[in-house]
């Protein structure tokens, strides 16, 4: 026989899903929408985009060109405020002290149980000001309760800022189309702010930063006047055409093979940070900060599960759609929690969240919709393990 083989996926029906009040859309969503959006995922109570119709090229344009991503679902939560530090510093496992104004760190949060509850981007905005730019959970209630319990004198505030990612190899070229020729003296995390004409109108404030959700390169354009998010897209895909930009999304194919964490998928709702490998992240022995106790016990007794690299056999799988158990020996010791086929290292690969006693090497299975897979663990990253 030959030809590619057909890929496993999980089959779920066509559904129309309702727009309403509790589920808000995007200040992009009319753009993305013209844009041949296909599919959708709810991520902070509002639409993400997840593809336009063609997987394989959209991860293809994302490793070897320019994209562009609707992401005003990865919501800005600010704290203001003359206690702003202080509230940062306690919710966060990470030392914010150093972070000076216009820069960002990887901020994990916590707990008092030790639990992620989330693992934003923290922006320092100014002086008094911080931005969690969040993953997928209510961290603003969690920022509002924290405050009134401890009397801090701060604010909390969800912004409808519309962010625009720009990612791929040939960012750089779109960044520098758009004007941006300082884009390159900036560090990772970095960002500044700059005037920016939108759609041949007026210019409006724009932060771009050094940031986004792959390892391909380029930025995130942050946009606070959300009524120019169309505009903004516009204006964005008029600068890439010469260097055929193109929608896409947050890219699972690429994500998982580079092990980019995503809250919920990979962790659930009750792993820690330590067990999610995360550990060079943390600050455990400065300050207290919620969770911090926990934490400390589970550095010094050892965490009770591990993310692991998973390598599947057989047939190219999709996309898996719903965590599966993982077994070895006939022991269900954890959850497949991620899975997909990798056009860069030719396997089937996956993150898996198992017992701290299964080590790489260990081989188990996995019950897939096509049947029982082999699957064996190892190393991550992946680029460690797989390639030559």
């Amino acid at each position: 026989m030959t030809g590619t083989p057909e890929r496993v996926t999980t089959s779920v029906p066509d559904l129309v899903a309702a727009i309403g009040p509790r589920v808000r859309t995007s200040p992009f969503f009319p753009a993305t929408v013209r844009a041949g959006v296909t599919a959708v995922s709810t991520y902070n109570h509002m639409w993400l985009p997840m593809s336009y119709g063609d997987p394989e090229r959209e991860y293809e344009r994302l490793t070897t060109g320019v994209s562009m991503w609707d992401v005003a679902a990865q919501r800005h939560t600010e704290v203001s405020g003359p206690d702003a530090d202080a509230v940062v510093e306690l919710v966060t496992a990470v030392d914010t002290s150093d972070t000076d104004r216009c820069r960002a760190i990887y901020a994990p949060m916590c707990d008092h149980d030790g639990r992620l509850i989330n693992d934003p981007v923290l922006f320092h905005w100014h002086d008094g000001t911080w931005r969690f730019s969040i993953s997928d959970s209510d961290v603003r209630l969690w920022l509002q309760a924290i405050i009134r319990a401890h009397e801090f004198r701060a604010q909390v505030a969800e912004l409808d800022t519309a962010t625009l990612a720009i990612q791929g190899p040939k960012a750089g070229d779109v960044i520098d189309a758009l004007g941006f020729g300082w884009f390159d003296e900036l560090d990772q995390f970095e960002q500044r702010p700059t005037p920016m004409r939108l759609d041949d109108g007026p210019a409006v404030e724009v932060v771009v930063s050094k940031s986004g959700w792959s390892t391909q390169g380029g930025c995130e354009i942050f946009l606070d006047d959300a009524t120019r998010a169309v505009d903004l897209w516009n204006t964005v895909s008029a600068a890439g055409e010469p260097f055929d930009i193109g929608p896409g999304a947050p890219n699972a194919t690429e994500r998982i093979e580079n092990v980019l964490l995503s809250y919920g998928t990979d962790t659930g709702y009750d792993a820690d940070p330590i067990e999610l490998g995360l550990t060079d992240h943390l600050d455990l022995d400065r300050p207290d900060f919620i969770g911090q106790a926990a934490l400390r016990r589970i550095r010094d007794d050892g965490p009770k599960r591990r993310l692991r690299g998973v390598v599947i056999d057989g047939d190219d799988i999709g996309v898996l759609q719903q965590p599966v158990p993982f077994t070895i020996g006939g022991d269900r010791v954890g959850l497949l929690r991620a899975a997909t086929h990798s056009p860069r290292f030719e396997s089937n690969i996956g993150l898996a969240l198992l017992d701290a006693s299964c080590t790489p090497g260990d081989v188990g299975s996995v019950e897939l919709d096509d049947g029982q897979r082999t699957a064996r663990l190892v190393e991550l990253p992946f680029a460690d393990s797989l390639e030559d």
